[in-house]
């Protein structure tokens, strides 16, 4: 009779895989310097619980203070076998996942995510042949910015809307953007859906939330076992997936059976493949998906930080509305075509990439071969991560980068520009909407200099309230809810967002 139950047996194979990578690992190039671990478990208790991106730039400042002597600001850890890689110079970032794509393309295997489905959602998927597809297909409908123009109308129109919901219920402004009807391109079916599995995404791509991650053997335990509770999430967060994937289509194709015309990214697509084939009706599907909830979710926190900077630097906003009535005076509404004419509501947009960076941390990359960089090892199937939050919050770079100072992108020698230092990504897995998100942000921006007086709220005494500027944790950053005063302009700045929406989309 066998000694050892099935526990023990999964104990010792654990225990065993560990033991025979730290083995293998001993016997290579050392990793880039970072905070010692203890045998086997390496940094697990190490792993920040939030704001990771703060801990990843110390860490970089502690273990590798000396650029002429270390890797430089390269870090790493490594939990339960797993080494894991923090970029803390964008330079580096770039030599890295954009010079050396290919072998830095592909994303880690993410158990709890894949569980949950999200193996088919395009930040999670394995560089290959289906990734390559999917991009072309963006790249289709929206890969250049004469692209994009052809949504012009389309964004005026979501704009002008915009607008006329925040000044509906000007209390509950936070929520009226959560809830942004997202343009044509990004058709929204299902608002509370899309905004779920963006917290759900959001959740359980956290490094170290999950210990399946680490330990996919955990998979194959039985579900009655405790400490599988994992597995029931992964199933309600599955069908959270399913139905942002596929309630839309499903819209867009009932509407062009009935002879609509629909212009949105899905419906481009239908309507030059009109005999779709399952597999290309799956990409297309997962395609959309992409767009619907990330490309809508990272522009909503754009404008929610514009509200904020216009709340504690008011100034901004009046620079803002200066320009704007110099160039195109208050008898109409700014378009994509006094884009160039309006630069200081530009550097505005720049600045709020910047200042609150949508994706503080990207998304991880992944390592399909080992690779030596400047004498250490960053081995095969290590997580790698651009820590693009500080690339853009560096004082070598930014001068006082916990201000909002839009002036630091003009001039004869402005600041890099967040688009070119990884707020979009990087190399092969960059950001393929990002023609689309620039345009949508830059519109509702300029929109809301045009129509709207923000100011900070004011408590019973009416004393102005300052807000904590305090943001979230999540994959995507974003300022918490905060009060703020809303006005209209004037009337004239009403009249026109009414004569906008009635014009409609087309």
């Amino acid at each position: 009779m066998s000694l050892l139950t099935p526990r023990d047996g999964a104990a010792l194979a654990l225990v065993s895989f560990i033991l025979y990578r730290a083995a293998r690992q001993a016997l290579r190039k050392p990793l880039p310097p970072g905070p010692p671990g203890y045998p086997l478990l390496g940094n697990v208790f190490d792993m920040p619980k939030g704001r990771m991106w703060e801990t990843f730039k110390q860490w970089g400042e502690k273990f590798c203070p000396e650029l002429t002597s270390c890797v430089g600001p390269v870090v790493s850890v490594t939990v339960l076998g797993q080494v894991i890689v923090v970029l803390n110079d964008h330079k580096i970032a770039d030599e890295l996942l954009s010079k050396r794509g290919q072998i830095y393309s592909d994303r880690p295997t993410m158990h709890m995510a894949e569980l949950a489905g999200y193996d088919r959602a395009l930040s999670n998927s394995h560089y290959g042949p289906r990734v390559r597809e999917w991009r072309k297909l963006f790249a289709r409908v929206i890969g250049t910015r004469e692209h994009v123009a052809r949504f012009n109308e389309v964004e005026e129109y979501q704009a002008a809307m915009f607008i006329n919901r925040v000044l509906a219920d000007p209390e509950e402004w936070y929520d009226r953007l959560q809830i942004r009807q997202g343009t044509s391109v990004l058709q929204p079916t299902c608002i509370s859906i899309r905004l779920q599995v963006m917290k759900e995404f959001s959740e359980i791509t956290q490094p170290g939330a999950y210990f399946v991650d680490f330990l996919p053997i955990l998979k194959s335990l039985p579900d009655w076992l405790p400490g599988t509770g994992f597995k029931e999430t992964a199933k309600a967060y599955k069908k959270t997936l399913d139905d942002v994937g596929e309630l839309p289509i499903a819209h867009v194709r009932e509407e062009l059976a009935k002879g609509a015309p629909n212009t949105s990214f899905v419906g481009t697509l239908i309507r030059e493949e009109p005999n779709l084939t399952p597999e290309r009706l799956f990409d297309i599907t997962w395609a959309a998906a992409a767009f619907y909830s990330g490309g809508a979710e990272t522009s909503v926190s754009v404008i929610q930080s514009y509200f904020l900077a216009v709340c504690k630097y008011p100034e901004v906003q009046a620079k803002a509305q200066a320009e704007l009535d110099t160039v195109i005076g208050r008898e109409r509404l700014p378009t994509p075509a006094d884009r160039d004419s309006l630069p200081y509501i530009g550097a505005i947009c720049k600045e709020l990439d910047r200042w609150i960076p949508v994706a503080p941390l990207a998304f991880p990359h992944c390592t399909t071969a080992d690779d030596i960089y400047a004498d250490y090892l960053i081995p095969k199937g290590s997580m790698v991560f651009p820590n693009v939050w500080k690339f853009l919050h560096d004082p070598a770079i930014y001068e006082e980068p916990s201000a909002f100072k839009p002036e630091r992108f003009l001039g004869s020698n402005p600041a890099p520009d967040p688009r070119d230092m990884g707020f979009f990504g990087y190399g092969r897995r960059q950001c393929p909407g990002s023609h689309l998100a620039d345009a949508s942000v830059w519109m509702h921006v300029a929109h809301a200099v045009a129509a709207l007086d923000i100011s900070k709220a004011t408590d019973a005494a009416g004393n102005p309230i300052e807000p904590s500027g305090d943001t979230d944790d999540g994959l995507i950053l974003r300022p918490l809810p905060f009060a703020c005063k809303i006005r209209p302009r004037s009337s004239d700045a009403l009249r026109l967002i009414k004569e906008r929406i009635d014009r409609g989309s087309d």
